[in-house]
């Protein structure tokens, strides 16, 4: 089962899967930041941002179980 997320995480989360290698990723609100973080779909990264992870990816490819 799918661990449920807020619209604006989801959101962000698809965004930060748009990110190319050396790009600046997106800024997100610290509530989201933090709700992707608990979820363990990101990872924290240099500067204070945030990256996705593999688990983040499977979340939105629907392989998560």
């Amino acid at each position: 089962m799918s661990k449920s997320l807020s619209p604006e995480a989801v959101e962000a989360l698809r965004r930060l899967n748009d990110v190319g290698v050396g790009q600046q990723p997106p800024e997100l609100a610290q509530s989201v930041a933090a709700e992707l973080l608990a979820s363990g779909l990101v990872a924290e990264a240099s500067g204070g941002d945030v990256e996705i992870t593999c688990n983040g990816r499977q979340y939105l490819s629907g392989d998560c179980d």
